[in-house]
């Protein structure tokens, strides 16, 4: 272990620790950061989804909020904003089947409507306005039809759509400066929960402040309207293998290959798994804000969950080399079981995560490999003669080729997802499958 690899781990462990929690929410009041902000992306579909889920939020707790609109995520956050978009967009289609949610959207969204939108949204409104505004011109946007944004803007009035991007850019900039960088995100007493994604964990803490009982805000589906499949044959039920790709440097790879087995113990499937080399070994950058936040939401997704987390050692280099080599030969094996590679993926990340293992030294590897159920001896043969691990580059070409970049990603069928917040929905989908073949 090195010392600066070493030094590192102890400062994520302190930043990640109930003390540097507190020290976060300490300074964000003493800055005297205001109310529940809410940050609105025009063309962002999550940001629709996330208005909705906002309203139902301010309405039950009475809470008082800002909302800001802001522009397009910067480059050195997202490397591929239109294929993000084409993403957001499927993803809400299943999102608001699946939660009790509006998305009519088919395609991504129309930029001059989006501009007319941002037009009224930059007057000065308040914030009951800006959201009813919001949630009236967006239905309008994803289901395209100007007249919504017509009429609203009726209300609201309109500045010269040439003071929008100056607009915008100051919001995302002062967005930054609070520490992320993107719309469709609630700021609240020093914390950043994704509008969607973790308003859970968002009301847990609003009802223990106000004393009210949850409101659900993010409301899911009852079962009837929500399956079972039609499959395409009619007699024979089609076996329909799980893909999961991830990788040894990301918390939530960590977090989903966590909560897999028991989700495959209730709907069994084959399972495929396709590890892959990090992102900044693919050409995507990490930018300070956003792996801050990363971290402190992986984290508190792990308590929340009750995984084990925090104490970290980044694999970046030999530990994650050695970790795709390993996988590599656990794969192309004549006799290969899928739930080898699984134990030793679980195994590895819960070394990286929680247990500050630095696997480059072979001491601290030959743990997580025997704790897997593996013989050292012939693990440390296979590194002695090192493939390149192949497998992991074509794994993350297939991953591109289907419109995704991150991990951890499923793929299931016809459906694709990306994230370990939509375990839900594929568990959904594994479960509506069972009833489509049983019927």
């Amino acid at each position: 272990m090195t010392v600066s690899g070493r030094l590192k781990a102890k400062v994520i462990s302190a930043m990640l620790s109930p003390a540097g929690h507190r020290a976060r929410a300490a300074l964000a009041r003493a800055r005297g950061d205001g109310p529940l902000a809410y940050y609105f992306d025009p063309e962002d579909p999550w940001s629709y989804l996330g208005a909705q889920v906002l309203a139902r939020l301010v309405a039950h707790y009475e809470l008082p909020f800002e909302v800001h609109v802001v522009g397009r995520p910067a480059s050195d956050v997202v490397t591929s904003l239109a294929q993000r978009d084409a993403y957001a967009v499927r993803d809400c289609q299943e999102l608001a089947a699946y939660y009790d949610l509006d998305f009519p959207g088919r395609k991504t969204a129309d930029p001059g409507l989006a501009l007319r939108m941002a037009s009224g949204l930059i007057r000065p409104l308040s914030a009951e306005d800006k959201l009813a505004a919001i949630l009236q011109m967006s239905q309008g946007l994803w289901s395209g039809d100007a007249r919504p944004v017509t009429a609203a803007l009726g209300r609201t009035g309109a500045e010269s759509t040439v003071a929008v991007a100056p607009h915008l850019a100051a919001a995302a900039a002062a967005q930054r400066k609070r520490g992320h960088y993107q719309g469709g995100m609630i700021w609240y007493r020093g914390e950043w929960y994704g509008a969607v994604d973790r308003v859970d964990a968002l009301e847990a803490t609003l009802s223990q402040q106000t004393g009210r009982a949850l409101a659900g805000a993010r409301r899911v589906r009852p079962e009837a309207e929500r399956g079972p499949l039609r499959l395409a044959t009619d007699k024979h039920k089609p076996t329909l293998a799980l893909e999961v790709w991830f990788s040894y440097r990301s918390p939530y790879s960590y977090l989903a290959l966590e909560q897999l087995p028991s989700i495959l113990a209730r709907y069994p499937a084959p399972l495929i798994l396709r590890p892959i080399a990090p992102m900044v070994q693919r050409g995507h950058a990490l930018v300070t804000a956003k792996r801050n936040y990363l971290l402190a939401d992986a984290k508190r997704q792990a308590d929340r969950l009750g995984v084990p987390f925090g104490e970290i050692y980044d694999p970046l280099g030999g530990g994650v080399d050695r970790c795709l080599e390993i996988s590599e030969r656990l794969m192309g094996a004549d006799d290969a079981d899928p739930a080898e590679l699984l134990a030793f993926a679980r195994s590895a990340l819960r070394g990286v995560w929680a247990e500050g293992r630095a696997l480059e030294e072979d001491a601290a590897l030959r743990a997580v490999v025997e704790r897997a159920g593996l013989p050292w001896h012939r693990v440390a043969g296979w590194l002695a003669e090192p493939t390149g691990a192949p497998r992991a580059a074509n794994n993350a070409l297939d991953l591109e080729a289907i419109g995704l970049w991150g991990v951890p990603a499923f793929r299931i069928g016809d459906l694709w997802l990306w994230g370990q917040d939509r375990l839900p929905l594929l568990e959904d989908r594994l479960r509506r499958h069972a009833l489509a073949g049983a019927g």
